[in-house]
């Protein structure tokens, strides 16, 4: 029985670590992409316009997870990230949104900000710096660096300061990202990870080409009529930037820089250009090639991710010509980058994987015109109304805190000072949210710490609770309702998109890989973005992140 016992282990234990594609070296080089709100099917809604060396080929010669979804609330940019790479949840990892309420500082903090480091590479001094350090978990990008003794490199870049930071885990050589608040717009890091940029940076910097790239105009790839994936160029449904009375091409960065010129912004137009992403292109190209990434025995990583979608997708939404355009030039882009890998690296000798923090629903306007169910919560008003409830059930005071997305933070002082417990004020609080209109599921706190969901929604919130950062309340809305910043805007009057529910639209992503150990296929199945950590432990033979809840992706391995 015994021998049977071992034979069985073995055999489970062989199909953990077979690659598919199992040679006798591993990669030289890992590239994780991150396209920041890249909904799964904009694969297939330009695809007839994608050139062959882009999407197409990431389709062709890739495994495309056609099923890939993000199994948290919220679905945003910085747990987005954060999960991806430490193969867990918010609920593990502390990242629960782009920011949370800090209930020792009494204030709303940014996931990556850090009084404690200084930017670098400005040329601007500027005292506030960021890092990784509200990040409870490693990620695998640490655990390659320890796995190699810290030999292996680990460069991350982005437009967006957390697009870089999360990535490259506790011990990345460097992140850098975009400085629009100083002109001329240089990449920079952090004292976190360095006294000073270097000279490559330095070097590329001095060529100032985001100020060149802003001098540019941009206008549509073809003839504007060939956009026929899109709504009409002029609609509705979109912000109008720089001064320009209508949503339309061409934009002339040059004319509309001048407008932000004296507010200091001018630079942050660079986040709503195809060039942006051209300009995050060329320069993951010079850091391959400056910081010699894949040319020694170890394995480098080089996470790279593209921000300028989310910023033109909130502009101006999934149904415009712009993000159309944006697709079809971002597919240039990664050709180029592509290239740049077969040329350096070499052609097999690399893994890439392409993903999305999160998808966005499509312009909740657009919908309505279009005889679909769409709401915008009214989460201070919703706030408002829990105070009045509070207030007739106990006492006239002030219950609520402040509310940050989906958390409802309520005031513990006023709780203390009524005798009353907060976990029974959290389920009084959740169960009158529930009553109100649009709210599809409210939870306590307590609940989320004291329940085990299995599925649903209900598990969907729990994966993205973190007790010590996320409200006394979770809330999250009937599907087509949107949270909107502007408590007087009615769903007609939306421009662009939003994302951060547990819904399809915000969940549902793109996930392919390429390269060293893939093999050619698709699958249906559903699998997570957490999934993707775990993966690349097993094809990179490390160690797996600490709180990994993701699982291997099955289909690049098997029995031996």
């Amino acid at each position: 029985m015994r021998k049977l016992f071992y034979i069985l282990l073995f055999s489970v234990t062989g199909f953990t670590f077979k690659s598919i594609a199992q040679t006798d070296t591993k990669p030289k080089l890992v590239v994780g992409i991150v396209v920041d709100q890249m909904r799964a099917d904009y694969l297939y809604k330009y695809q007839s316009r994608y050139g062959e060396d882009g999407f197409k080929r990431l389709l062709r010669e890739g495994f495309n997870f056609k099923n890939a979804n993000v199994n948290y609330i919220p679905s945003e940019t910085a747990p987005g990230h954060a999960s991806i790479y430490t193969g867990t949840t918010p609920a593990y990892h502390g990242i629960i949104g782009n920011s949370w309420y800090d209930r020792e500082t009494k204030s709303i903090i940014e996931n990556v900000s850090d009084t404690d480091e200084q930017l670098v590479g400005s040329v601007t001094e500027n005292p506030y710096g960021a890092s990784s350090k509200k990040m409870i978990s490693s990620t695998i990008t640490d655990a390659l660096k320890e796995a190699s003794n810290f030999k292996a490199k680990v460069i991350s870049i982005s437009i967006k300061d957390r697009g870089a930071i999360l990535p490259g885990g506790k011990t990345a050589d460097a992140a850098y990202w975009h400085d629009w608040e100083s002109s001329p717009g240089y990449f920079v890091s952090s004292t976190y990870y360095m006294k000073k940029v270097p000279n490559w940076v330095k070097k590329f910097n001095r060529k100032e080409k985001s100020d060149t790239y802003l001098n540019e105009t941009w206008n549509t790839l073809y003839p504007i009529d060939t956009y026929i994936a899109s709504a009409p160029d002029d609609n509705p449904f979109e912000h109008s930037i720089g001064g320009k009375t209508s949503p339309t091409f061409p934009y002339n960065f040059k004319a509309m820089r001048e407008k932000y010129k004296a507010k200091g912004t001018e630079f942050q137009l660079l986040w709503i250009s195809p060039k942006g992403n051209t300009l995050l292109t060329e320069f993951a190209i010079t850091a391959l090639r400056e910081e010699k990434l894949g040319m020694d025995d170890e394995t480098d990583f080089l996470n790279i991710s593209y921000s300028v979608p989310d910023v033109v997708g909130h502009t101006f939404g999934p149904q415009s010509v712009e993000m159309e355009d944006l697709y079809l030039r971002l597919d240039k882009d990664l050709a180029v980058l592509f290239n740049a890998l077969d040329t350096n690296i070499g052609k097999g000798n690399y893994t890439l994987f392409l993903t999305a923090d999160h998808g966005a629903i499509q312009n909740v306007s657009f919908l309505k015109e279009n005889g679909v169910h769409t709401a915008i919560a009214r989460t201070t008003g919703d706030a408002r109304r829990l105070e009045a409830f509070l207030d007739d059930t106990y006492a006239d005071a002030s219950w609520v805190t402040t509310v940050n997305g989906n958390n409802l933070y309520l005031n513990k002082t006023t709780i203390d000072q009524n005798n009353l417990t907060m976990s029974v004020v959290q389920k009084e609080a959740a169960n009158f949210l529930m009553t109100l209109p649009e709210v599809s599921v409210a939870l306590s706190a307590d609940d989320l710490k004291t329940k085990v969901y299995e599925d649903g929604m209900r598990k969907t919130i729990q994966n993205g609770y973190y007790a010590k950062r996320s409200g006394d309340v979770i809330v999250t809305y009937t599907p087509g309702t949107i949270i909107h910043p502007n408590p007087n805007i009615t769903v007609e009057r939306v421009k662009g998109t939003v994302h951060g529910s547990g819904y399809s639209y915000d969940t549902h992503v793109p996930l392919i890989w390429m390269g060293k150990g893939i093999p050619i296929g698709e699958a249906v199945r559903k699998v997570h973005t957490i999934d993707i950590a775990p993966t690349l432990a097993m094809i990179l033979n490390l160690q797996m992140p600490g709180s990994v809840q993701g699982a291997p992706l099955k289909e690049f391995f098997r029995e031996n």
